[in-house]
């Protein structure tokens, strides 16, 4: 684990402008040709919660899981969120699709001195789209400050989902990184400063009759890590164990959740996530 995260930080440690950002153009947009496909095998959305502050274990996971997935044909954006405050809205860093590869028709139609170029293009483009993504995710988690006290998750969402539903790819995958503790005006899971025994029944009730269901097309599939994460020196000792009804409670409404808006929960890290994106 040490040796993992001591290669993203010297990863990140590489000055913005040979890290690529924002996301590098398709070495098929960039000599003026169409992409090999009119749009990616598969999407994935990393939405990083900035209400939590998270522990090196969790964002060093968190940015293994979406530089795993990171593939050729593939597409990756990320967004930030917290809250519906001013300089806290739902804000998109980062985002492009990595190069399909080539066919041997392909090349054999370019002129040489392209065929050249796009051959460099193309074996640096990867490269440099995970480090734009490595480097958003991290910047997303330097924002994030437990004192934000509101967390508009349900809202974030709902807006996303419209966007995801008309996202033209083969796939669709959400990694959703946040404690789920939803504490806006269309529910609370906190009741006097602590986290209470919600009834997932009544709370999606409660937030469809605001219209908050999303809408993200079916078939999509939700990765969620951190439910329940806390951060030790940021609530109070009383919180730092969240007992297993409440956590279950809390999965249970987003699953509920998910599943109405058209997405399903494929694994719910609590808060850790073991599995891989697929």
């Amino acid at each position: 684990m040490i040796k993992k995260l001591l290669a993203i930080v010297i990863l990140l440690s590489v000055p913005l402008t040979l890290l690529g950002a924002p996301f590098p153009k398709t070495s098929y947009q960039v000599l003026g040709k169409p992409n090999l496909r009119p749009y990616p095998s598969s999407a994935l959305f990393v939405l990083v919660d900035q209400s939590v502050s998270y522990d090196s274990a969790m964002m060093s996971r968190a940015m293994r899981l979406a530089g795993e997935w990171m593939a050729e044909g593939r597409a990756v954006e990320v967004y930030s969120f917290s809250s519906a405050l001013p300089g806290r809205y739902t804000t998109r860093i980062t985002g492009g699709r990595v190069d399909d590869t080539p066919t041997d028709t392909f090349l054999d139609n370019l002129k040489r001195s392209e065929r050249e170029r796009f051959t460099l293009l193309h074996e640096r483009q990867g490269v440099i789209a995970k480090k734009a993504v490595l480097n958003s995710m991290m910047e997303a988690f330097r924002g994030s400050n437990n004192d934000i006290y509101r967390s508009d998750i349900v809202r974030t969402l709902k807006e996303l989902s419209g966007h995801i539903a008309s996202y033209r790819a083969g796939t669709k995958n959400i990694l959703l990184v946040s404690d789920m503790m939803e504490n806006s005006s269309m529910a609370s899971f906190y009741n006097k400063g602590k986290t209470r025994l919600i009834d997932p029944p009544k709370e999606l009730q409660r937030v469809a009759a605001k219209q908050m269901i999303g809408n993200f097309g079916g078939k999509v599939r939700v990765y969620i890590l951190g439910l329940g994460f806390y951060n030790a020196e940021a609530v109070p000792e009383s919180e730092n164990y969240l007992d297993v009804d409440r956590i279950n409670a809390i999965a249970a409404f987003w699953r509920s959740w998910f599943r109405s808006s058209g997405a399903y929960v494929v694994e719910t890290g609590k808060p850790m996530m073991f599995g891989t994106i697929r």
